[in-house]
């Protein structure tokens, strides 16, 4: 699929910012092997999860290679494009001493070693382009490799995405925090096929522009449709939720004497006889 078939996930993308109130739009992210028809090449070096920011913020598509990756050698290797660098794994750079010996994440390099375990990892050379833009005009689907969308919103509207994408099939929607966002929200959801969160890591806060109350979240394009769906359905048969959701940052929920009625109503009562 190409930009001359248009944005496949337009009206995903739309109801989304729609129910969930977002303040920018969701972002596609596509790993692929072939050279991406119909956009440019980032004229810019960044950390990975900065693009993020230019396709959300400037509202631009583009792709970016293995160059335009070099402002971060940890996501570079997380997100596909290089392999692990010398004392990456080792722990001996998360541990080193800042900021010339390394980043003091951890206390110890062994530390580090069983942090390992909990991050996501897209194989080392099985990309070569990845693809970032606007969710509603973006061009690409999994046809062209594998992509996620990634989320900014604040944790409310995270409590609601998150239960959306356990409304039909139940289970938990898992967030990680202590890993490397770029880890978490763009290799996780790509590997494993399941929607993730997180809070973020260091790095993220530092240099991506989110908001002090935002979280990020990931979803696998293969799934967002059906979340997207049950948040609609969540949200209609809930209309107490809906003005909940609605409600402004900063200030806390105070429950009405209808709501907390409602808390106390018996529920279903089964027939003994």
């Amino acid at each position: 699929m190409t930009n001359e078939n248009k944005a496949p996930f337009k009206d995903l993308s739309d109801r989304m910012v729609k129910a969930l109130h977002l303040d920018s739009p969701p972002v596609g992210v596509l790993w692929t092997t072939r050279k991406p028809e119909g956009v440019q090449r980032i004229d810019r070096t960044l950390k990975g999860c900065m693009f993020l920011d230019v396709a959300r913020l400037e509202h631009k598509t583009f792709y970016a290679d293995v160059e335009n990756n070099r402002d971060c050698k940890n996501g570079s290797h997380y997100l596909g494009f290089t392999p692990p660098f010398e004392g990456q794994y080792s722990g001996d750079w998360p541990a080193g001493k800042f900021p010339d010996k390394g980043r003091s994440i951890v206390k110890t390099p062994v530390a580090f070693r069983r942090n390992i375990p909990h991050y996501t990892i897209v194989p080392s050379g099985t990309v070569k382009y990845m693809v970032f833009g606007p969710l509603d005009v973006f061009p690409f689907d999994n046809s062209w490799g594998g992509g996620v969308v990634n989320v900014f919103l604040n944790a409310k509207a995270g409590l609601f995405l998150a239960r959306a994408a356990d409304y039909e099939a139940g289970g938990a929607t898992e967030g990680t925090t202590g890993p490397s966002t770029c880890s978490m929200v763009m290799s996780k959801p790509l590997m494993t096929g399941e929607v993730t969160y997180t809070l973020g890591c260091f790095g993220f806060r530092q240099f991506v522009k989110i908001k002090p109350e935002e979280v990020i979240f990931g979803i696998p394009f293969e799934k967002l449709e059906n979340v997207v769906d049950n948040l609609e359905v969540l949200l209609d048969n809930r209309p107490d939720l809906v003005e909940l959701l609605s409600e402004p940052i900063g200030q806390p929920h105070t429950a009405t004497e209808q709501e907390i009625a409602w808390q106390r109503s018996p529920g279903a009562v089964l027939d003994s006889k």
